[in-house]
């Protein structure tokens, strides 16, 4: 809640006028106190995690074809009932996830984030700010994450808390909250890190925590599009890098990563991704002079 009853007692405070979304924030949270602001976060978890998943869904549902040229697990196919129903299901299974970890979550987010002074009124922090921060929580987050993953795969972790995840060998978006609720609530821990160690506006930790649900969404979803992001940002994990991860199983000590891929090549946790990726593109060769070699025998008959 701010301490300003006009837009004019916050203009007289900033010193300037308003741009338009520091205006828009003001009229929004002006009055609404910032318990109420803090729970907003589990409306964010609720619209980014049903809606992420939908190209890839809707892509597969109406141009199937396509999809499945890029599907990195096509020998796995499965039923594909229709888009509703599939939805309606994923809403359910997302809700119960929302209501048993997201729903307490902001009461103990609310109290610890004002202690590190996460900001929640004028000014709004300008587009340079928010940028160095969401570097931050990415480079923080994908750090923590990266261990966390790695002791989740020790025999006492795998099997007390992350053989859940890995019950989908072949994963869509929707798997991306597919897990035990203490490895929810670890992760929620690694994403919530860096805001605490460099604190932002609230509006910043809005922004970070729908953009580490989107990556979790995409590194999901299945399918290697043209269009990935990573085959446009360098080190970005990815869906065919993490896919291998839910591949090669739960024993698997291979691509722990969760946004960037530095820290298996640093630790030396690709190797056998690595691997498998030579020795499918040598497959790929194989099948390719072998199809030139019948084409050419064709021609000569």
């Amino acid at each position: 809640m701010m301490p300003y009853a006009t837009a004019a007692e916050a203009e007289a405070a900033l010193g300037r006028s308003m741009t338009w979304a520091e205006a828009l924030w003001f009229r929004y949270s002006a009055a609404m106190p910032d318990l109420w602001l803090m729970w907003h976060i589990a409306l964010v978890y609720l619209v980014v995690d049903a809606l992420a998943p939908l190209p890839a869904m809707i892509l597969q549902q109406l141009a199937p074809g396509y999809a499945l040229r890029h599907k990195l697990q096509p020998g796995v196919v499965a039923p594909q009932p229709s888009l509703v129903s599939t939805y309606l299901c994923y809403m359910r299974e997302s809700t119960r996830v929302s209501l048993a970890i997201l729903g307490p979550f902001p009461l103990v987010y609310t109290l610890t984030f004002k202690l590190f002074g996460v900001r929640t009124g004028l000014p709004l922090p300008s587009v340079w700010e928010t940028g160095m921060h969401l570097v931050v929580y990415t480079l923080v987050e994908d750090y923590l994450t990266y261990w966390l993953h790695r002791f989740l795969h020790t025999k006492w972790g795998y099997e007390k808390i992350h053989h859940v995840h890995h019950e989908k060998t072949a994963p869509s978006g929707f798997a991306a909250v597919y897990s035990h609720g203490a490895e929810l609530s670890l992760l929620a821990v690694t994403i919530f890190a860096g805001p605490a160690m460099v604190p932002c506006h609230v509006t910043t930790h809005w922004l970070w925590f729908a953009i580490r649900l989107m990556e979790a969404s995409d590194a999901h979803c299945g399918y290697n599009f043209p269009f990935s992001l990573a085959g446009l940002i360098p080190f970005f994990v990815g869906a065919e890098f993490h896919d291998y991860h839910h591949y090669a199983g739960g024993k698997t000590r291979t691509n722990f990563g969760s946004v960037f891929t530095y820290c298996d090549y640093i630790y030396g946790t690709n190797k056998s991704y690595l691997h498998h990726k030579r020795s499918l593109a040598k497959l790929k060769t194989m099948k390719e002079v072998e199809h030139n070699m019948k084409g050419s025998s064709v021609k000569e008959d």
